[in-house]
């Protein structure tokens, strides 16, 4: 991993570059805040590209929430995250159905109906910036419970066959990982979230959100993870708080 590591939640920590351009656009950042209309927009949108080319040479530590056989976990570890689409779920089920873990049918069922190819899925890694328990149950719940993500389980948790085997299959798991800035898709987000929080470590309040949720569209190298963190670790209940959940990650628990 070639980039710095930039805390994204704790200013105090950022280096004296970042808080020196924050500090020269301080006040259209706020104007841009508490009185849009003061503000033009070109010099807004520069302000914020400016922010974004300034956090090209970092990563922001991540964490995606899934469910992951022990050879699923193994292959990140040691060969980081590949981009997820159709031809990789395929190639998911049939190792499953190799190792009879997933029966021939039930294998041809689910890669015939999944949603893999879907815009918002294919070649798209999802990553939350900030501990996932703040997400809540409701937020991350449902990515625990079923082998192969929201490409299977949105299609098949109704199903009374398909769901209940899915649910069999694999450990619920956090990957933590430091993302590079420059992975992520195209946009202002992490720029805008960072100036918001910025703004909060200068004494503005702001109902607006801080907390990132973004798309990296490049694979995850080895050397980018962390840790996979495996429910019930210790790491895993406190990074999801599922413990006061109301149904638990794994299912009969």
């Amino acid at each position: 991993m070639t980039q710095v590591l930039l805390p994204i939640d704790r200013p105090d920590a950022w280096p004296a570059r970042l808080i020196s351009l924050l500090d020269s656009l301080h006040e259209l950042l706020l104007d841009s805040q508490i009185a849009p209309t003061k503000v033009n927009p070109p010099d807004h949108d520069r302000a914020i590209l400016a922010v974004g080319d300034a956090l090209r040479p970092y990563s922001i530590t991540g964490w995606h929430c899934t469910r992951l056989t022990d050879i699923e976990i193994a292959q990140i570890v040691g060969s980081g995250m590949q981009l997820p689409d159709d031809t990789m779920l395929r190639r998911r089920i049939n190792a499953l159905v190799k190792s009879g873990r997933l029966p021939g049918d039930i294998g041809d069922r689910l890669a015939r109906t999944n949603q893999a190819d879907e815009s918002n899925r294919a070649g798209r890694l999802w990553f939350c910036f900030f501990p996932p328990h703040r997400a809540g149950e409701h937020g991350i719940g449902r990515f625990f419970r079923h082998s192969g993500g929201e490409a299977l389980y949105n299609s098949h948790e109704d199903d009374p066959v398909t769901s209940q085997i899915l649910c069999a299959i694999g450990t619920p798991c956090v990957i933590e990982a430091d993302v590079p800035v420059t992975s992520l898709a195209p946009g202002t987000g992490v720029a805008t979230k960072l100036v918001r929080t910025y703004l909060i470590s200068r004494g503005y309040g702001t109902h607006e959100p801080v907390k990132h949720v973004d798309r990296s569209v490049q694979p995850i190298v080895a050397d980018c993870i962390r840790q996979v963190i495996r429910y019930p670790e210790t790491d895993f209940m406190e990074l999801t708080g599922c413990a006061t959940w109301r149904r638990p990650p794994l299912d009969g628990q």
